[in-house]
């Protein structure tokens, strides 16, 4: 996934700028303090993934709306690491194709980038023209009464992993949209994409017992909004293991289901970071 090119002024949307965050001091991953973080070779606690994707969000839904909760499709990957108090900008600009016609008016490429214009995140997005296949439904899980190892041979065996059971609130809800800095109207009644996708670290945090570790990317399916005070269920599996440069990586699986299945990630981290050289 490339950095955007350059673009006509007609086909970018405004770009949207907001001083970042780290809204996951007191989570359960350490990589988010800043002493465990310069252990491992950063300046300091990274502002969360998740954060990050819900700046980059903000310019795509000023556009699109609701349609794009209820059957659009985001890849996010995450480049470079984002700090507390540091200004970012969210740039989304829509696709064209070797004519210079666009592609469809619903796909766009997206970047978050630092004061320094660096690209820290970068996404695509669309809004299929027919309509997402129906999800299957995930068999519910109990939680594990002991968290499951953060080995390749734990994660390896398949094991079950914990349902969460999450009701965002009305007033939850507003919260954490104006946290981001974000006051787009549907966040008064819908829940926010970035608090979705943070139920996919929860679902990590709450299930395996691993040290600091990194989301570095999410492919985001979805078929339907999540609306505020509405129950969720969040349903994981693991779907692989791999490792580069000494990191170990594993992919989940996460379903969200209310009354069906209304999205589904496939939710990339580093549960083991190689030390620093």
């Amino acid at each position: 996934m490339s950095t955007l090119t350059q673009a006509a002024p007609d086909d970018s949307l405004p770009p949207w700028r907001v001083v970042a965050r780290n809204d996951a001091i007191d989570s359960g991953n350490p990589m988010h303090d800043d002493e465990t973080a310069r252990r491992l070779g950063f300046a300091g606690g990274l502002v969360p993934g998740v954060t990050l994707y819900g700046y980059l969000t903000h310019p795509l839904i000023e556009r699109l709306g609701r349609t794009f909760l209820e059957h659009g499709r985001f890849e996010v990957r995450f480049r470079r690491p984002v700090y507390e108090g540091e200004e970012v900008t969210a740039r989304c600009r829509a696709v064209a194709d070797d004519s210079g016609q666009a592609r469809a008016p619903s796909t766009f490429e997206l970047e978050l980038c630092n004061a320094a214009g660096e690209a820290c995140v970068l996404g695509r997005a669309s809004v299929p023209e027919t309509p997402p296949p129906v999800l299957e439904m995930p068999v519910t899980e109990p939680m594990p009464f002991h968290k499951i190892p953060a080995t390749a041979a734990a994660l390896g065996a398949a094991p079950p992993i914990g349902t969460l059971h999450e009701c965002l609130t009305t007033e939850a809800g507003r919260a954490f949209a104006s946290g981001l800095g974000d006051d787009l109207a549907l966040y008064q009644t819908l829940a926010h994409p970035a608090w979705l996708l943070r139920q996919a670290n929860l679902v990590v945090d709450r299930n395996l017992a691993v040290g600091p570790w990194i989301h570095v990317a999410s492919d985001i399916e979805h078929c339907g909004v999540v609306r505020l005070d509405e129950p969720v269920e969040i349903h994981g599996r693991v779907m692989q293991l791999y490792e580069r440069k000494g990191n170990e990586f594993v992919d989940l699986e996460v379903v969200y289901v209310t009354s069906r299945p209304v999205m589904r990630v496939r939710h990339s981290l580093i549960y083991r970071v190689a030390a620093p050289p």
